[in-house]
């Protein structure tokens, strides 16, 4: 027998899958006391694989990992699987690869208390569940989303007031008056205790001198408008005078 040519294991599923297929096997040139199985699918499982084998060659394992996918993305949840197994004795690989194609075939159901088979619904279920959530999940996505920003915006505005009362490279602290888009100004740290006074007197208005300029600026508009009324008079008798009076 020729260790190094391709050896298949013949297994079902189970349940409603009784389907007759094959797991690939041959001795790994790479490494000592070594198998490569193929063709395993993704929801199988190595535990499962190694039990398998157990049945026909019950020697121990030293390691066993699964090498690569064949899914588009590589992912080793999806597609078929490809595992090595390292045994601890050389014999363990001939009487492997001696046996497998005369047992079997296996079922898969034998060795899983729950298996979970993939199916094309669950997986659009899912999908459908992923791209449009329920009302219930956009409002709590909602929620989530008003906390978080509304968390970020205090500690924005905590981080600014932090800032604001902390002195410079220089010694300066920015002071601006509250309410008001002030220009900024600095004082030297020694000085921040009398802020409060900085903020200068109330200049008192006197009302007299509103009122009598606002009668003086009637008085000025009254005027003007009689100018222009005595103009305009003066011009429509001179037109009638020139009898080229044409009021349309």
């Amino acid at each position: 027998m020729d260790c190094y040519s391709l050896r298949y294991l013949r297994f079902r599923i189970g349940g409603k899958y009784l389907t007759e297929r094959h797991l690939f096997l041959k001795k790994d040139p790479s490494k000592e006391n070594s198998i490569i199985v193929s063709n395993i699918p993704s929801f199988v499982g190595e535990d499962v694989i190694l039990a398998i084998i157990n049945q026909f060659a019950p020697f121990e394992v030293e390691e066993s990992f699964t090498q690569r996918s064949n899914a588009s993305d590589n992912s080793l949840s999806q597609g078929q699987l490809t595992m090595s197994i390292t045994f601890l004795k050389p014999e363990a690989v001939i009487q492997s690869l001696a046996l497998c194609q005369d047992v079997g075939p296996f079922t898969i159901t034998d060795f899983l208390e729950e298996p979970e088979f993939p199916s094309v619904l669950n997986d659009c279920t899912a999908l459908y569940g992923k791209l449009f959530p329920s009302e219930e999940q956009i409002q709590e996505m909602a929620d989530t989303y008003v906390e978080r920003y509304d968390a970020e915006q205090a500690e924005a505005r905590k981080e600014a007031k932090r800032k604001y009362s902390e002195p410079d490279e220089d010694g300066w602290i920015t002071v601006t008056k509250a309410k008001k888009a002030a220009k900024s100004m600095k004082l030297k740290k020694e000085d921040v205790p009398l802020i409060g006074g900085l903020s200068g007197k109330k200049k008192k208005v006197d009302l007299a001198y509103y009122t009598f300029q606002i009668k003086k600026n009637r008085q000025e508009k009254a005027q003007e408008l009689l100018k222009k009324f005595e103009e305009d008079r003066k011009r429509i008798t001179q037109l009638k005078q020139a009898r080229n009076f044409k009021p349309m």
